[in-house]
């Protein structure tokens, strides 16, 4: 399942990078890095820590998200020195890959 999880969200993530046309080769790797460290960590947590109802897993999937996007702004902004296109990259990238598992939670 984790494997799955973070392939497709590298998969969906440099796609929407791609979209925002960003040729650089060495950030894509850096964005996959980062994408595996917030994408494991999400999901280790919720698969190995975290119980509780519905509504407490919605919540602490919603905090984690503005975490994920917080951590990841900062990381690209570490490499880009662009407070713009950090923004610009980790709200697209993570709404990207939040929407398309929301869709595919909610298909399963």
């Amino acid at each position: 399942m984790l494997k799955c999880t973070l392939a497709l969200t590298i998969l969906l993530e440099c796609l929407a990078l791609l979209l925002l046309k960003e040729k650089s080769p060495l950030f894509h790797a850096y964005w996959i890095a980062v994408n595996t460290l917030t994408n494991l960590s999400i999901n280790l947590y919720l698969c190995l820590v975290f119980s509780g109802s519905v509504l407490k897993y919605w919540l602490t999937v919603t905090v984690i998200e503005i975490l994920v996007f917080a951590t990841e702004y900062l990381l690209c902004l570490l490499y880009t020195k662009d407070k713009k296109k950090s923004v610009k990259y980790s709200v697209i990238c993570n709404l990207t890959s939040c929407l398309f598992g929301l869709i595919i939670i909610t298909i399963l």
